[in-house]
């Protein structure tokens, strides 16, 4: 039988099911921070990759001069 007072759930789903109220932009831009997070850590190279190139294209297109 599964003891599942000690079973380990995901962040999002525990913050999910105890959240007091749902919907507000701060709780979106956690979400979205966190899911960056975890995207950093578990594919570095590829996060890596795509921050230079966002880097680049915006540094290229709002140069001063």
């Amino acid at each position: 039988m599964v003891d599942t007072a000690k079973a380990r759930f995901p962040e999002p789903m525990f913050r999910a099911a105890h959240a007091p109220h749902g919907g507000d932009l701060e709780t979106y831009a956690q979400d979205a921070l966190d899911r960056i997070k975890q995207y950093a850590q578990d594919e570095p190279i590829s996060f890596g990759l795509w921050a230079f190139g966002i880097g680049f294209l915006l540094g290229w297109r709002l140069k001063p001069w």
